[in-house]
C-alpha cells in the first residue's frame, strides 16, 4: 500500500512543470544512495571486493540515470506549454515499466538497453552542460564588453 501511495505522489509530482525540476533535484539525495544500498544488498553473496564494486556501479548507474533525467527536465521545463513536461514524464514512466518487465523476462536485453540509455544520457548531459556553459560564458562576455 505504501509503495502505491509513493508511486501516485511521484506520478503526479512529475507532471507539474517547475515543481518536477525541484522534485527531481531533491531526489538526488535519495535515489543515488538507495540504489547503492540496493546493489550492496543484492551482491551480499559475493566477495567483499566484488560487493564494493557492485555498490559503486549501482550508485554510478543511478547517478547517470538521475542526472540525465534532471538535465532533460532542466531543458524542457522552461518551455511555455505544459504538454512537453507531461509527455516527457509519461515517456519516462513507460520506459521504466518496459525495463522492469524486460529485467524479469530477458535480463540481457534489459542490461543492453540500460547500457545504451546510460551512454546516450552521458552524451546528452555533456551536450546540455556545453550549451549552459556557452550561455553563461556568453553572458559574461556581453557584461564585460559593456
Amino acid at each position: 500500500m505504501g509503495a502505491a501511495v509513493l508511486f501516485g505522489v511521484e506520478f503526479f509530482a512529475d507532471k507539474v512543470p517547475a515543481f518536477d525540476l525541484v522534485w527531481n533535484a531533491l531526489h538526488t539525495f535519495i535515489r543515488v544512495p538507495v540504489a547503492a544500498m540496493l546493489a550492496y544488498q543484492t551482491a551480499s553473496s559475493l566477495s567483499p571486493g566484488e560487493q564494493l564494486a557492485a555498490t559503486l556501479a549501482g550508485g554510478l548507474i543511478a547517478f547517470i540515470a538521475h542526472g540525465g533525467k534532471t538535465a532533460v527536465r532542466a531543458a524542457v521545463t522552461p518551455s511555455p506549454e505544459p504538454l512537453s513536461n507531461i509527455a516527457l514524464s509519461a515517456g519516462e514512466d513507460l520506459l521504466a515499466i518496459i525495463l522492469v518487465c524486460l529485467a524479469a523476462w530477458a535480463p540481457w536485453i534489459a542490461a543492453a538497453m540500460a547500457l545504451v540509455l546510460a551512454i546516450a544520457t552521458l552524451l546528452l548531459m555533456r551536450w546540455v552542460l556545453r550549451v549552459l556553459s556557452s550561455l553563461f560564458c556568453g553572458a559574461r562576455t556581453v557584461v564585460r564588453e559593456s
